[in-house]
């Protein structure tokens, strides 16, 4: 690291260098290959085996940057126990000790690191041998980004001695520069209201990218902690990676967020970005996947421009750890036994952790079925949020719904991304793999009309099915899981036939009577005008993106209580969890149509489930190369 007032001597005219930028993103706290929710080895996760990966990968070149680009401190009960159990205050943080040893040069913050509240992570960030980075998290905003009062650094030059063809040595100026989603400000309302503010990403990369240029970068890179996104440039929006790789003196780019790979297939077609090339803008860009799946490798050829270096030609790739397989993911490059040595004492704890008892399950508690039919899973977080704001709000005069939609159910983090529990003793991990996340108990009053268009937006979760016609996929790819949002105590009908009102990110779609069809209570239908309660969480009311215009509705109750707290309350109150889940939702008939559900392989045991979903037929095909199993559903 130096100072911009640094001076490094001039390129040789002809030199021609090559620079490696090396990043992960989105590690949610994964650090050894093993899954705290499931208690078992898990070999498509963990730093650890990216270490191995990084290590390749910097001995290939004589000079490497390594970059993190976001949301490493949450995801795990290992991140759980470090914030809340760990007593070791004079140790560092377990991610930060890992990213310490594998020397990381520069990290980013994600949204995701504020789930604990700043103080946790200012305590998280005192350990680090790096400097960590954001250019729009703020703790005051000035009149214009360069009177801003950053929360941590907005960027930071890294210089280099790389050797030409001939081996001679040359100076080369790096600058890093990071920002996240502004909307973490309304999904982290209750922590950060008043204590900080965030600027738009473009707007505050766009500001600074000059000064990093006038200190002397010859490469800037940005790490931006979002994806694509098929809408135009808006300020303040979340997924804004074109528009960032648009801004002039932007060489390089870190995407995250969403969870996806780039280069990849899946955003084929998008305006600005060419995919399966790893390009944004023209520019290389990758995402390497979540929770350690990927290590992200830009290879830059560099020559010389005058008094610095140029970007010559440019090459974007990924590096899995593993494999997908039918059996599951299989490990191609070993852990590093550095990693594993020096996570072995938190490890060893956060198996005690996770291992505490916390009661007992008569019923198998599965989201195989999540997407496709009832789901125990979702009815047990509905049935303890009803019973919480019930007990909170006695004098309520209004019915009591309540909201929950499932957050393991496949998607980008792969077919081992489900929650399946056995009838017997619930222990913490159990409670973890329920509910992940640390929101917080809310409460909203909504009306009738609400409720519909809140559903309207769910069911953006499938595709389009035409009556009759051959088998489509049941799922909208872009569409994620813990979007799926279902209403206990109402029951309607999903109506395939008709085009989804809403994209996934909540820009209306199609118009018309939309798929929500016969939405009742008790019954009874329900009125446009008609009132009630809806128990929720912290995040969804947030708003943004697809549930939006819930930040706009009345709050009756906003406690601290996490969401998982209040399942644990619910499952003491009830000694046992012994009530199955029961459909509230049902698919219309589609005259025999068939759809193609992708799901994991324990769902064999629950096809029962999927039946109540208005199906008439449901037959168990094969897994797929990937690992998912196959479902055919005739509706």
């Amino acid at each position: 690291m130096t100072r911009p007032e640094d001076k490094l001597e001039a390129p040789h005219p002809a030199a021609r260098l090559h620079l490696r930028l090396a990043a992960t993103s989105d590690l949610h706290m994964n650090l050894l290959g093993y899954d705290y929710l499931s208690d078992a080895p898990s070999p498509g996760v963990g730093l650890a085996r990216v270490a191995t990966r990084i290590a390749e990968a910097r001995a290939e070149v004589p000079g490497m940057v390594l970059l993190d680009n976001g949301d490493f401190l949450q995801g795990t009960p290992m991140g759980d126990f470090a914030v809340h159990e760990r007593k070791t205050e004079a140790q560092p943080h377990p991610m930060i000790a890992a990213m310490n040893l594998l020397r990381y040069d520069a990290v980013g913050l994600g949204n995701h690191e504020f789930d604990y509240g700043l103080e946790a992570l200012e305590h998280a960030l005192k350990g680090a041998d790096f400097p960590v980075l954001s250019a729009n998290a703020l703790r005051q905003r000035g009149a214009d980004p360069s009177q801003d009062a950053p929360l941590v650094r907005p960027w930071v030059l890294i210089d280099r001695k790389l050797p030409d063809e001939s081996g001679k040595l040359h100076s080369i100026r790096i600058g890093v520069i990071s920002v996240l989603p502004p909307q973490v400000l309304k999904w982290d309302k209750e922590r950060l209201e008043g204590r900080m503010e965030v600027r738009c990403m473009i707007e505050a990369t766009r500001a600074h990218v000059p000064a990093i240029r006038a200190a002397g970068a010859d490469v800037v890179v940005a790490l931006a902690h979002c994806g694509p996104s098929h809408r135009p440039e808006t300020a303040g929006m979340e997924n804004a990676l074109v528009p960032i790789a648009r801004i002039e003196g932007v060489d390089a780019l870190v995407a995250g967020h969403v969870h996806r790979l780039i280069p990849g297939p899946f955003y084929a077609g998008l305006p600005g970005l060419e995919a399966e090339a790893g390009l944004a803008g023209g520019k290389p860009v990758v995402m390497p996947g979540i929770a350690g799946s990927h290590l992200g490798l830009i290879d830059l050829a560099l020559e010389s421009a005058g008094a610095g270096w140029q970007v010559a030609e440019v090459q974007s790739s990924l590096r899995p750890i593993a494999r997908r397989s039918a059996k599951g993911p299989v490990a191609l490059v070993a852990e590093a036994p550095e990693v594993q040595r020096a996570m072995a004492k938190d490890h060893a704890a956060t198996l005690a952790f996770i291992r505490r008892p916390i009661g007992h399950t008569e019923i198998a508690l599965q989201s195989y079925t999540s997407l496709a039919g009832p789901c125990p899973v979702i009815h047990t977080i509905n049935a303890a949020q009803r019973w919480y704001v019930r007990r909170a709000l006695p004098d309520i005069n209004l019915p009591v719904l309540s909201a929950a939609a499932p957050f393991k159910a496949g998607g980008p983090a792969g077919p081992e991304n489900f929650t399946d529990i056995p009838p017997g003793p619930l222990t913490v991990k159990n409670l973890a793999a329920l509910y992940p996340f640390p929101n917080t108990i809310r409460a909203i009053r909504v009306t009738g009309a609400d409720l519909r268009d809140w559903l309207e937006r769910a069911a953006g979760a499938f595709n389009q099915q035409m009556p009759g016609g051959d088998e489509q996929a049941l799922l909208n790819p872009e569409f994620p899981s813990y979007d799926f949002d279902v209403i206990a105590g109402l029951t309607w009908q999903i109506d395939l036939s008709r085009l989804a009102r809403f994209s996934h990110d909540g820009q209306e779609a199609a118009t018309g009577a939309g798929r929500v069809r016969q939405l009742s209570y008790k019954g009874e239908p329900v009125r446009a005008e008609q009132e009630f309660v809806v128990a929720t969480n912290s995040h969804r009311i947030g708003g943004g993106g697809l549930y939006a215009p819930l930040a706009n509705a009345e709050v009756v109750l906003a406690e601290q209580i996490s969401s998982r707290d209040v399942l644990m309350r619910y499952i003491a109150d009830c000694g046992s969890l012994r009530e199955p889940a029961k459909p509230c939702w049902r698919f219309g008939p589609l005259g025999g149509g068939s759809a193609l559900l992708e799901t994991g392989r324990g769902v064999e045991a629950h096809l029962g489930c999927i039946a109540q979903s208005g199906a008439s037929k449901v037959r168990l095909g094969e897994v797929n190369d990937t690992g998912f199993q196959s479902v055919h559903i005739t509706i």
